[in-house]
């Protein structure tokens, strides 16, 4: 009898050695064996420690990628105010990168022209991506991606606004976003087509817009100037956005802090490569948006 519980005890032990083995244990070191995967996306790592820039990592730690977008830009950034959730090329951007970094959760801020940089230089979000035109004052603030996306400045107008060209401009009021380019380089356009335009007397700031549409329906704007892509989303049967006047290429860029050069560096990378891979082009197919402006 003794020698059949010896044995029986030998099998026992024979059976468990099998089942940890097949189970990947490791002889005890607390690692289960399981691939590291991403929950942002099928077939994804999150990356080690060590390998990323220390800004970066430190969002990898924090477990969330905070972004900066727009919540009224149809096709690039919008929210639906009944479900709450976002859409558009750069909100699929956020979450691109996201999960290049290993994280399923982001957290989008709401930002205008005029609040996108303070939101930034606070730290209250890691990056911009919502409309954010590089050009060469901003550069000094921030740091700028590679472009992803380049737009032209045109006009929304009434169709029966009797407005075709520049000169037809004089004296009108145009609407434009607080804190953004497009008045400057109206101004400008307008000035190289003999016509001359001031702040004072042809332009009403507006802090989003959707208000300046509804100023244009009212009719206390004669015309609501911004990138034609964000224009697109306001189109209705009552206005027309001019092709006769369209100029100055706008191109959008991922804004981040100066101070975050790692960020800045890995963000850049990311970007050059869908742009090179065609990822960037399927996103702007996806979301509707018209081909970049080539000028």
């Amino acid at each position: 009898m003794k020698n059949w519980k010896r044995l029986a005890s030998l099998l026992m032990a024979g059976v468990m050695c099998l089942a940890l083995a097949a189970c990947g244990g490791d002889g005890g070191t607390g690692n289960s064996g399981a691939p590291e995967t991403s929950p942002a996306g099928e077939g994804s790592s999150a990356p080690e420690t060590g390998d990323l820039p220390a800004d970066v990592q430190a969002i990898v730690d924090r477990g969330v990628l905070r972004v900066g977008v727009k919540t009224d830009v149809p096709g690039f950034g919008y929210q639906d105010v009944l479900t709450e959730t976002y859409s558009g090329l750069e909100i699929d951007l956020a979450y691109q990168i996201a999960e290049s970094l290993g994280l399923s959760d982001v957290e989008f801020t709401a930002v205008t022209a005029a609040t996108r940089g303070q939101l930034l230089d606070s730290g209250d979000i890691d990056m911009v991506i919502a409309t954010f035109t590089i050009n060469d004052e901003r550069k000094e603030s921030w740091n700028f991606t590679t472009p992803y996306y380049t737009d032209a400045v045109s006009l929304l107008v009434k169709t029966d606004s009797g407005i075709a060209d520049y000169a037809d401009l004089d004296g009108k009021m145009i609407g434009v976003s607080t804190g953004s380019t497009s008045m400057e380089a109206l101004i400008a356009a307008a000035a190289e087509n003999g016509v001359t335009l001031t702040k004072e007397a042809n332009f009403s700031e507006y802090a989003t817009y959707p208000e300046i549409k509804t100023a244009l329906d009212a009719g206390r704007v004669d015309a609501f100037c911004v990138d034609g892509s964000i224009l697109s989303g306001y189109l209705d049967d009552t206005v027309e956005i001019l092709d006769s006047i369209r100029f100055s290429p706008q191109e959008y860029g991922i804004a981040t802090k100066l101070d975050n050069t790692g960020l800045a560096e890995y963000l850049d990378d990311l970007v050059t490569t869908w742009l090179e891979d065609g990822t960037i082009d399927q996103l702007i197919a996806d979301n509707g948006v018209a081909a970049s402006f080539e000028g």
